[in-house]
């Protein structure tokens, strides 16, 4: 045997002792359930219009035209560069960074509840969070709140550690800086748990980490600005942004009382949904609280941990600005944490429960319709509902380059944004199903000329229909492979009318 060739076998042999090593302790068995229950099933088209934002970064960092969107994400879009160049496509590496979230995640719980409350509760805790429905279909698109929520649990748990009096406090800085360059409202999230933290530390240690952290978060803050255009433009960009986003989320704006109760009904409902199976302990466990919480090693300092994790996000969902799904992510765990210390608590019925719970999550997931009420009822975000967007996406796109040539083709679409990055050759023109904000503001109006021919207007979302305006041509449905689309030949001298109010194709000049 050659001298290569015996190193290389003692590499392998190695490494190898070192993973039938992990598999033997419960973090291993963590990331071997969270890699096996999510890559097999991982979505193969982009699912959001942020995740377009995100793939189109990759190549290009420009937040002025939303690559990514406000306020950046620098160190998201650097590791998705990182991983595009293992994995060669920008869905399949932006997916590779969300399973990795969602294990970093489970270990970091399942130390966390291991520290805070004890190890069978670390257990239950690591198993809800790899079964909760929300973080099974988080984990499974390209958006970066699984990866964010691990790095949140990585600061949560230094916290606790530091306040302990360990000196993890530089460690500490690196993670919140790690976290806010994933997602730079963390600052503002994990503030107040660094904070905590570094209570526990000597006056020097707390220094060191001021210092470490104003340091590093200027390794990711200095190229944002300097990519953006410098720190009056990003300023300026952000501000068109929140003009356009949070007028209607608000509390104290103008959404008002309504902002308010639209806040509160997302959170209520996204977070219910992220709880799912858990929730069944934690409301037949609330009257054991107090119990529980005099039962823990050091009860006061973890209850202000947990306090000081949870209160921020909260308030800026409710007051500020509550957006998709994923976004409870932040302070799920801790949601997450009570219910297993509960499952814990009591080995009987508490066990009982807390497998009922973990079969729930799974049905839910795996086995429950999108929309498991009828078309009209609740739409639930899981296997089907990933699926179902897959086809439709597959599906919409291949009858358009099967039947539209480009050149004489227009798309109106609502997710418009999708075109940017799958079918940038076609012409599209935006209206928004919901937001009037994303119509035109001014009628426009095309002819279509002799020498062109006859040219399409095809409508990517059949819900599009309904802003047909009176009087227009009746649209016919194309088909391909089983998908339909509806839409207009335009033959020379029809004339096209897009505006706000909607849009139709009328005969005559």
């Amino acid at each position: 045997m050659s001298f290569t060739a015996a190193m290389v076998q003692r590499v392998f042999q190695r490494w190898r002792a070192v993973a039938l090593r992990g598999i033997r302790w419960p973090e291993g068995w963590l990331i071997l359930l969270a890699v096996a229950s999510r890559w097999p099933l991982r979505g193969r088209w982009l699912y959001h219009w942020d995740s377009v934002n995100f793939a189109l970064a990759l190549d290009h960092f420009d937040v002025a035209r939303g690559q990514p969107h406000i306020p950046g994400y620098p160190l998201y879009v650097g590791l998705g560069r990182i991983s595009r160049w293992i994995f060669g496509d920008p869905q399949t590496a932006l997916v590779a960074l969300s399973v990795a979230g969602t294990a970093m995640a489970a270990v970091l719980l399942y130390r966390l509840g291991e520290e805070w409350i004890g190890p069978e509760a670390g257990k239950w805790a690591a198993l809800f969070w790899l079964s909760s429905p929300l973080v099974w279909f988080y984990g499974e698109i390209a958006l970066p709140h699984a990866l964010d929520a691990g790095f949140v649990l990585l600061v949560v748990w230094l916290a606790g550690r530091c306040a302990r009096g360990e000196r993890w406090h530089l460690p500490l800085a690196v993670a919140l800086a790690a976290s806010s360059g994933l997602r730079p409202q963390n600052l503002l999230f994990l503030g107040p748990i660094f904070l905590w933290g570094l209570h526990g530390q000597r006056w020097r240690a707390r220094a060191e980490a001021l210092i470490g952290l104003g340091g590093l978060t200027l390794l990711w803050l200095i190229p944002l600005l300097a990519l953006s255009g410098g720190p009056g433009r990003y300023l300026e960009i952000t501000q068109a942004y929140n003009a356009h986003f949070l007028p209607s989320t608000l509390v104290f704006g103008p959404g008002g009382l309504s902002a308010l109760q639209r806040n509160l009904g997302k959170l209520g409902a996204y977070t219910a949904y992220g709880v799912a199976g858990a929730g069944l302990l934690l409301i037949e466990g609330l009257h054991a609280l107090p119990v529980l919480f005099r039962g823990l090693p050091d009860r006061w300092r973890t209850a202000m941990g947990w306090g000081l994790w949870v209160t921020p996000a909260l308030m800026f969902y409710t007051l500020i600005h509550m957006g998709q799904q994923g976004l409870v992510l932040v302070f799920l765990p801790a949601l997450l944490l009570l219910a297993a210390a509960r499952a814990a608590w009591d080995r009987r019925r508490g066990w009982g429960l807390g497998l009922a719970g973990l079969a729930l999550n799974v049905v839910l997931f795996l086995a429950t319709p999108e929309r498991p009420l009828g078309p009209e009822g609740i739409r639930l975000l899981n296997l089907s509902t990933l699926r179902h967007h897959d086809a439709t996406m597959a599906g919409r796109f291949a009858l358009l380059r099967a039947e539209f040539p480009p050149d004489r083709t227009r798309i109106v679409a609502s997710q418009w944004r999708f075109f940017d990055f799958y079918a940038p050759e076609y012409p599209v023109l935006p209206f928004g199903l919901e937001d009037p904000a994303e119509r035109p503001r001014e009628e426009r109006v095309w002819v279509r000329l002799e020498s062109e021919g006859t040219g399409f207007i095809v409508l990517f979302e059949p819900e599009l229909t309904r802003w047909v305006l009176p009087g227009s041509q009746p649209w016919r449905w194309w088909t391909y492979d089983g998908v339909k689309l509806p839409g207009w030949a335009w033959a020379p001298g029809d004339r096209w009318v897009y505006g706000s109010g909607g849009f139709g194709l009328f005969r005559g000049p």
